[in-house]
């Protein structure tokens, strides 16, 4: 398997796309660190990771807005596993929906620390970490079609997603001579928690989206799994600093 003797991190990887990528990394042969602010979450991923591939998974809470978490982090993994090849930047949120002019300030800041302060620390500590290791590596960070289409009525999600898009390809240019490659995965409609209860509520809104992918149907987590799985492999060692859709063509529709 392409990910055997590989240490895979996994942000907000408790539920939805980011367990999805982790089980995924797991089926190709990778340790994983299951890391998640809901530790139960993180846990469970873990246990079910463990229950088919023993001894291969382990979980971490972490509050990913604090820098000195974020290095817990990392030292736990590197204690637990000896080393780490492979991260996955997955943890986002969006704090406040509806028209630019109704948002406030609050929901404004909190989005951009979630969804990309955060994210920007993560690199900051990782890229410190691996460049102290000095062996090959990889990132992945999740993005999102909104940053690539828009987003009416969640426009500052979008547009933290639009700047990690950015942020992707310059840090990117900066590690290259380093052996460290950054790639971003940008998702489009994927059958998670969230979207599964968002659709019982609006089943129109599932038509829709269905008809709006060139496949005609929703994504599922562990298809993202798949694209980032081969990205943080040495199958693709050619690749670096590139935004990569899996949506069914959405973003060309």
């Amino acid at each position: 398997m392409e990910l055997n003797n590989k240490v895979s991190l996994v942000t907000g990887s408790g539920q939805g796309i980011g367990e999805g990528i982790a089980k995924t990394l797991a089926r190709h042969g990778s340790k994983v660190l299951v890391a998640d602010l809901n530790g139960d979450s993180a846990a469970r991923v873990a246990s079910e990771i463990n229950a088919i591939n023993p001894s291969s998974a382990s979980s971490f809470e972490v509050d990913l807005t604090d820098s000195s978490a974020i290095e817990s982090m990392l030292e736990y993994c590197l204690s637990h596993f000896k080393h780490l090849d492979c991260i996955c930047n997955n943890a986002a949120a969006s704090k406040g929906i509806g028209p630019v002019e109704k948002y406030t300030l609050e929901e404004v800041e909190a989005t951009l620390n979630l969804t990309f302060t955060s994210l920007w620390k993560c690199l900051q500590s990782e890229i410190n970490f691996l460049k102290f290791q000095s062996i090959p590596a990889t990132i992945v960070n999740i993005s999102s079609n909104s940053a690539i289409k828009g987003y009416a009525f969640n426009s500052i999600y979008a547009a933290s997603k639009a700047a990690v898009n950015n942020l992707t390809q310059s840090v990117a240019k900066e590690v290259a001579r380093n052996n460290i490659r950054v790639n971003a995965v940008s998702p489009g409609t994927i059958n998670t928690p969230g979207v599964i209860k968002y659709f019982e509520a609006e089943p129109k809104a599932k038509e829709m989206l269905e008809k709006s992918s060139l496949l005609r149907r929703i994504g599922e987590p562990n298809e993202i799994g798949e694209l980032v799985s081969f990205l943080l492999s040495d199958r693709s060692s050619f690749i670096t600093g590139q935004i990569i859709s899996v949506d069914g063509g959405s973003s060309i529709n």
